[in-house]
């Protein structure tokens, strides 16, 4: 991107988007609708899943006047954020500036908790296992260190002791994070998109799609029915959908490959795979939940390559899988041997080839950001990224650092 037209998005490249240095404005978030602001833009935002809604939402407390719009509504089945649980954790090896942002997006949740008036985030810890320790957990130490965040390195022994439902056999080394917590992701996402109403949003349930640029700028949305949206400013955050819409510039830099998450029933009056008895826990092939609301101990079997179209494709678990996730849970969690699948998910990421957002503007159309490649991790930042977006939307400051990380020309495109 030529440096005119990021300023065009950006301006004062001196503010810092950290922990340390993001205003309070989650504590001072207006209950009900603000003043529509006449020196700001109109803005339509495609998408209404983690980066979208929250996006909206923060656009609409500045006093834009914001419309969502989603094929299928906030939290449906099909998206990515989709599912009951998602985790938010700190822990990110190296990558210190994903830290720095998990840990305010924790403080507000909290914050939007209050203000939602229901109970969206849940501490339970996340055990990370692994087979030898690696420069990567030095990092991770070092990192939350410097956050003033407790973390444990733990034996084989140590996690038998104080977990003895869980045999990590094969792995070496278990790093706990005793602060990482669950999320309530659906209900979040339908709560976000409730205030964004509340406060004088507009949310559409309609299919929209761009169209092309006249002078270098987008001038509408295409509706479904034949129908088009102006919009002085357009945000498209649409997740898996995003290279469907963007075929040329996005998808050779994103993939959406299949998940299937299966949920197994502990055994009658067995709560030691319940929360708060058991940990999140993850590791190089396999993450999962402790059983919640009663639903069941989530396992995930991650890897796979196989490509998920979130419009068409059913969302029925393949044998492979099956057998996957009944072994991991035989061999990890003894007492849950044989115990049944009561539950099963198929859902699908969007992927970049670093796992690093893809937040740019597009490159012929100087009023469209684009936002995306959440990668399995950009549930959680949510609260942050909806600030971060908004900024870049209305030409505020952001962090540099950031910007360059997310850019379309560092997000590599996969071999």
């Amino acid at each position: 991107m030529s440096s005119m037209n990021r300023r065009m998005f950006l301006s004062g490249a001196g503010a810092a988007l950290t922990a340390a240095s993001l205003p309070a404005a989650a504590e001072s978030t207006p209950a009900q609708a603000p003043a529509i602001s006449a020196g700001l833009p109109d803005v339509a935002v495609v998408g209404g899943g983690a980066f979208g809604a929250w996006t909206a939402l923060w656009l609409r407390e500045q006093g834009a006047r914001v419309t969502l719009l989603d094929s299928y509504g906030p939290g449906n089945s099909r998206s990515t954020s989709g599912d009951e649980t998602r985790q938010i954790r700190a822990g990110y090896g190296s990558r210190e500036a994903y830290s720095k942002w998990a840990v305010e997006a924790m403080r507000r949740w909290t914050v939007r908790e209050r203000e939602f008036g229901r109970r969206l985030m849940y501490t339970v810890g996340r055990l990370q296992l692994a087979p030898r320790w690696t420069s990567e957990h030095d990092a991770q130490v070092r990192i939350f260190g410097g956050l003033n965040r407790p973390i444990e390195r733990m034996t084989p022994d140590a996690i038998r002791q104080r977990w003895p439902q869980l045999d990590p056999v094969g792995m070496e080394i278990g790093l706990y994070e005793p602060d990482a917590a669950m999320l309530r992701a659906r209900e979040a996402l339908i709560a976000v998109g409730e205030a964004f109403e509340r406060k004088g949003g507009t949310l559409r349930i309609i299919r929209a799609m761009p169209t092309p640029p006249v002078s270098g700028r987008m001038t509408a949305l295409a509706l479904d029915g034949g129908s088009t949206l102006s919009a002085g400013q357009f945000v498209f955050a649409c997740g898996s959908w995003l290279r469907k819409m963007f075929p040329t510039i996005v998808a050779p830099k994103l993939d959406t490959p299949r998940r299937e998450v299966f949920l197994f029933g502990p055994p009658p009056g067995d709560t030691r795979f319940s929360w708060p008895n058991l940990p999140v826990f993850s590791e190089a092939s396999y993450y999962g939940f402790p059983d919640f609301d009663r639903r069941g101990l989530k396992v995930c079997p991650v890897g796979g390559a196989v490509e998920m179209d979130p419009d068409s494709d059913e969302r029925v678990v393949t044998p492979h899988y099956v057998r996957r996730a009944y072994e991991y849970v035989a061999q990890r969690f003894p007492a849950m041997r044989g115990q049944p699948v009561i539950e099963t998910r198929v859902c699908q990421l969007e992927n970049t080839v670093d796992e690093h957002f893809l937040i740019d503007q597009h490159p012929n159309m100087s009023n469209v950001l684009l936002a995306g490649g959440g990668s399995g991790h950009g549930f959680k930042h949510g609260p942050v990224l909806g600030e971060y977006l908004g900024r870049r939307v209305l030409g505020q400051a952001v962090d540099e650092t950031y910007s360059g990380m997310f850019d379309l020309a560092h997000v590599r495109t996969p071999l």
